[in-house]
């Protein structure tokens, strides 16, 4: 009687298979790379808020490139611009959490990423909440509202400027992480010096004395992006 249902090992004796030398899947997606939910979840709700915004985003990118690098009369233009204002806005409400995200990915701070995210909306708060309160001490709302415009066009500018050290590390290998950690590092500390040259420019224009610039750089500049860059570095 003819046998025609065998077993590998029987059709080809002393044959093997390659899968039994093979990592197993389980095995292999144990030691790949893994995202926790939270992460994911912002990954995804950055990615569908991105989608449905596109247009703002694509526009205020243009924009805040444009405004960046020419002089300073474009930002009143912005202010002015309900469509460009708005634009803005939508873009700035992204890019933080774009940053959170690559600075976490790549590893470049010791936090996790819960501590991350409350350290960057804390730094947020505080500056809302002494800008309110110099506004309201002053008695001036319209150049305060111009600089955080301004902070606005600089966070989105820089965000875009950012995103290219992030990528290559995965263009060119793991071997230019450090390079690209020292251009990340860069285009931020360029574009906080321009928007607080910016600032300092705008408060001088508007009648301010030239030490209330440098009370407002120390309080309301310094001390919050100190505070946060120690706090990602350090812990």
């Amino acid at each position: 009687m003819n046998v025609f249902l065998q077993t590998l090992d029987e059709a080809w004796p002393g044959s093997f298979k390659i899968a039994d030398y093979a990592t197993s899947l389980q095995d292999a997606a144990a030691s790949g790379p893994g995202y926790s939910w939270p992460m994911t979840v912002l990954v995804l709700a950055a990615l569908f808020y991105c989608i449905f915004f596109f247009n703002r985003i694509a526009l205020a990118s243009t924009l805040s490139l444009r405004t960046f690098f020419s002089s300073s009369e474009k930002i009143q233009n912005i202010c002015e611009n309900q469509t460009s204002l708005s634009a803005v806005n939508t873009a700035g409400v992204v890019c933080l959490p774009v940053i959170v995200m690559l600075l976490y990915n790549k590893g470049w701070t010791g936090m996790d990423l819960t501590w991350l995210c409350v350290a960057f909306i804390a730094f947020l708060l505080v500056r809302m909440m002494v800008f309110a309160f110099i506004s309201w001490y002053k008695g001036v709302e319209g150049i305060f509202e111009t600089i955080r415009n301004s902070g606005k066009v600089a966070m989105v500018a820089a965000t875009l400027l950012a995103i290219p050290a992030f990528l290559l590390p995965m263009l060119f290998g793991q071997q230019t992480s450090d390079l690209a950690k020292s251009i990340f590092l860069a285009v931020l500390t360029f574009c906080f010096a321009m928007y607080c040259i910016r600032a300092c420019k705008y408060l001088l224009e508007a009648g301010f004395s030239i030490f209330f610039c440098f009370l407002y750089l120390c309080a309301l500049e310094f001390l919050p992006a100190g505070l946060l860059i120690s706090a990602i570095i350090s812990l």
